[in-house]
């Protein structure tokens, strides 16, 4: 998703590095976590993807798995 985001000219941060867990087919810099701990709240904010539609028309993450190879895609929505 980040990947998708950045590639999309998305506003997409990441707080935390977590280049750490190789992902086959993934550059390493597009590492992220989506943690949640409803006890630490700071730390979730920390760990999490945040990504902003920057665009003039709403967005949306387009999901396509076929066999073994999902596609994740950003498109304008009507």
């Amino acid at each position: 998703i980040y990947w998708v985001a950045k590639e999309a000219n998305l506003d997409a941060k990441v707080p935390t590095n977590h280049d750490f867990m190789a992902i086959p087919e993934i550059s390493r810099e597009y590492g992220v976590s989506i943690y949640s701990n409803p006890y630490s709240t700071g730390s979730n904010a920390r760990q999490n993807l945040y990504v902003t539609n920057n665009k003039n028309k709403p967005v949306a993450f387009q999901f396509d798995y076929s066999g073994d190879k999902l596609k994740v895609s950003v498109v304008e929505v009507n």
